[in-house]
């Protein structure tokens, strides 16, 4: 699997270009699609981030488990 998949199943939030690149579309065009709200983002700091369920939602990809609890033995 793809780092760039992992990312998108493993962390809270990627950057523009990443969810571009998953989507199929260069680092320009992604950050047109952000500012068109096509991509949806949130600020943070100075910086757009890209939340990763929404990504995952737009890929038709499903809800990363949350990690289980440990079972006592």
């Amino acid at each position: 699997m793809s780092s760039d998949i992992m990312k998108v199943l493993t962390e809270a939030t990627v950057d523009v270009p990443l969810a571009g690149r998953v989507l199929g579309l260069g680092t320009n065009a992604a950050y047109r699609a952000r500012q068109a709200g096509d991509i949806p983002s949130i600020r943070v700091g100075g910086r757009f981030r890209v939340p990763t369920a929404k990504l995952r939602e737009m890929l038709a990809l499903p809800p990363t488990p949350m990690p289980s609890a440990p079972t006592a033995a």
